[in-house]
């Protein structure tokens, strides 16, 4: 049997306690539950599946993705995809672009999803609010609550994660710290 993964930043506890307060606000307001079953979350890599055993080999192939040094990572306001996902916008950067292409390479050079990573070319790095279990007709209402509405964060990015699903929700199961830089001094 093979469970299911996910590889993403996972914002600070402080700031991804304000994001689920977010998200749980619009849960309630709209009976959309779906995307609460994970943590707040910038997808670095969509799910995949992998045999239990070969968790380690994963792990062991992640790590050069750690070779970068940590970043501030901005958060601005909310956006929609397609009338079925609402979600507060991660700025694009040079280096959560770094982040994601390595990442992917490392994916897909190693043959880990077969469905390669066509879907991941196109990277629009997110935190998602609602998704998945949007009813139609409810999508135009919620979306007048948050096209305009103002959200503005940053914080530095010191680490990613794989997660892995339990059946139920999505479970840290390993973090990967960033490479520290090393201030030289002479004298």
């Amino acid at each position: 049997m093979k469970n299911l993964y996910l590889i993403a930043i996972l914002p600070p506890q402080q700031l991804s306690e304000q994001i689920d307060e977010i998200r749980k606000e619009c849960a309630e307001r709209h009976n959309v539950k779906a995307a609460l079953k994970a943590p707040a979350h910038i997808t670095l890599f969509r799910p995949f599946f992998l045999e239990p055993k070969r968790e380690n080999w994963l792990i062991k192939l992640l790590l050069p993705a750690t070779n970068q040094v940590p970043f501030e990572q901005e958060l601005e306001n909310f956006d929609s995809f397609n009338m079925h996902v609402v979600f507060i916008r991660a700025i694009k950067n040079a280096s959560v672009t770094s982040l994601h292409r390595s990442i992917s390479a490392i994916i897909n050079r190693n043959k880990i999803d077969p469905k390669e990573v066509k879907g991941n070319t196109l990277f629009r790095p997110h935190i998602t609010i609602a998704y998945r279990d949007i009813p139609p007709e409810v999508f135009p209402v919620m979306w007048e609550e948050y096209k305009n509405r103002k959200f503005k964060r940053d914080f530095i990015v010191e680490s990613f994660s794989l997660l892995k699903h339990d059946c139920k929700q999505w479970n840290v199961f390993r973090e990967f710290y960033l490479k520290q830089s090393i201030a030289l001094t002479l004298f």
